[in-house]
């Protein structure tokens, strides 16, 4: 048995955060890295070697198998998991605005006012405190004593060289929120990392740098073909994995500095992904596009002292981040209402019973059962169901054949909209197209 598979059983004998007597002052680590499916991850069943490190990391974790983010675009889907809040509540912002609205309560506010400090280092272009390129308003900073974006674009050694000695200096019990960029496109990790996969050729310069944009012009701009063939294409995937490797030799190097510092028994270490990306499996590249799974199955893990470490398919979700930490921190909701459920009680005591998951894109709305996932498009009016255990890769339509199946996600679907911002679906479409022109218009999609 793994040293801290040991360690979390006495730790729940003893009691975990906030069960026995006062909480303890447990530190938090919130890995975010932009862009990363599960299925291209060793624990979630992929052949290829891409994430050695998080592999070891997660036989001493809890390993959510069936983890969804909110969106399948870096806003609003961060803006979700900050907050525990649904997707819509960050459309229609004024001003441009994209960040995380005043009067809505965030992690690193609720942890702050009860003592913690707070810090965040960033490389995403859309994740800021300070305006940026694609962020012309800023907005996420709020709560963060700390907030650093001199990484901007880059790589994940840029993110370690200011993360690594806050481990040692901030005041405890702390909060730091990590924003990996890779593997984020461009698919071009540092030219000291040892290519493991991107062997290929290509008679294309885009494809050999690992650019998948060209594509996406072609695509959005109305080309019929995006003239690329099954091989370029491969190509593409072996860079993106190139940068998934790369990332994880810096997750091994936190990890590493974790320990040293002696912070492993006593932090919180959390690793989500804010999307996933599309390698036109359903016709789309990159990302902001869709809700299938290429999109929004994210990888899910949490270490933390007390909790032992499993594999759970509970049908986990980002919004499902914050309350799960409070709860483990034994910090009290405060009169705050989330959109998220707490995941200790899956944690602690075995309860696998499966919760619906939502997410949305633009006019793509999706909700997932146990064994079905429903897509609808609010705008033309289209609905999909797919089985997920028989079609993982959703390329077969059901709903003609499994209306049954269907009803308790449409009923869901209900629900979710209804419970949302005044307007109804009229309302968050005109939301939904406006946020989509914003980003455009920034350069941030085609």
């Amino acid at each position: 048995m793994p040293r801290r598979a040991l360690a979390a059983l006495a730790a729940s004998v003893l009691g975990i955060a906030g069960c026995a007597g006062a909480p303890r002052p447990l530190n938090v680590v919130l890995v975010l890295v932009d862009t990363l499916r599960a299925d291209h991850l060793g624990l979630y069943g992929y052949a290829r070697p891409t994430s050695p490190a998080l592999d070891a990391f997660a036989e001493d974790a809890a390993v959510f198998t069936d983890a969804r983010s909110q969106a399948g675009c870096t806003f609003p889907s961060v803006n979700s998991l900050l907050t525990s809040q649904l997707p819509e509540r960050f459309l229609g912002q004024p001003d441009d605005a994209i960040g995380i609205p005043e009067g809505m309560a965030t992690l690193p506010e609720l942890l702050r006012a009860r003592g913690w400090t707070t810090a965040a280092v960033s490389a995403s272009s859309v994740v800021r405190r300070r305006p940026s390129e694609h962020n012309p308003r800023g907005g996420f900073g709020r709560g963060f004593d700390l907030f650093l974006e001199a990484c901007e674009w880059k790589a994940a050694g840029c993110v370690n060289r200011q993360a690594l000695p806050l481990l040692r200096s901030l005041r405890r019990p702390f909060f730091l929120y990590l924003h990996y960029l890779d593997p984020h496109a461009p698919y071009r990790p540092p030219r000291a990392h040892p290519r493991r996969f991107a062997h290929g050729w290509s008679d294309k310069r885009f494809i050999r740098r690992g650019d998948p944009n060209p594509i996406g012009r072609a695509l959005y701009r109305g080309a019929p073909d995006p003239g690329i063939s099954a091989a370029d294409l491969r190509l593409l995937i072996d860079h993106y994995d190139e940068e998934i490797a790369y990332w994880d030799g810096e997750l091994a190097r936190l990890l590493e500095t974790l320990a040293a510092a002696g912070l492993d028994d006593d932090t919180i270490v959390v690793v989500a992904s804010d999307h996933g990306e599309e390698f036109l499996e359903h016709g789309h590249i990159k990302h902001c596009r869709t809700v299938f799974d290429s999109s929004i199955r994210v990888p899910l893990l949490l270490r933390a002292p007390g909790v032992a470490p499993a594999r759970i398919a509970v049908g986990a979700q980002n919004l499902d981040v914050l309350p799960t930490l409070l709860d483990l921190l034994g910090l009290p909701a405060a009169g705050h209402t989330f959109a998220g459920r707490s995941l200790r009680p899956a944690l602690e005591s075995g309860d696998r019973l499966h919760r619906r998951q939502v997410s949305a894109q633009g006019a793509f709305h999706a909700v997932v059962g146990p064994r079905h996932k429903l897509i609808v498009d609010l705008a033309g009016g289209g609905a999909w169901l797919y089985d997920l255990a028989a079609d993982p890769g959703e390329t077969r339509d059901r709903l003609a054949v499994e209306r049954r199946a269907a009803a308790p996600l449409r009923a869901a679907l209900g629900e979710w909209l209804a419970a949302g911002p005044d307007g109804g679906t009229a309302g968050l479409l005109a939301r939904s197209r406006e946020a989509e022109e914003r980003l455009r218009a920034v350069g941030y999609i085609d």
